[in-house]
């Protein structure tokens, strides 16, 4: 009985992690599409510059919201 209770509590961490993973990288790949959209077309900065500046930026974006969530811990 034991080791059933220890089994549903892992697969209710990894589930949520699982949500938390999907969740923050459907958000981030949305905000990529939009920022790049927008500094391309209405800001007219090279895709070059706009798309390593966005990278960049969500790179560390995502890592705070991992951290800001607890997926990381």
């Amino acid at each position: 009985m034991r080791k059933l209770a220890n089994f549903t509590t892992e697969a209710t961490i990894k589930n949520k992690n699982f949500i938390i993973y999907t969740l923050v990288g459907a958000f981030i790949s949305l905000l990529n599409i939009i920022l790049v959209w927008v500094l391309i077309d209405f800001f007219h900065v090279h895709t070059l510059v706009a798309t390593s500046g966005v990278v960049g930026f969500l790179f560390l974006f995502k890592f705070y919201l991992y951290k800001k969530t607890g997926f990381t811990t």
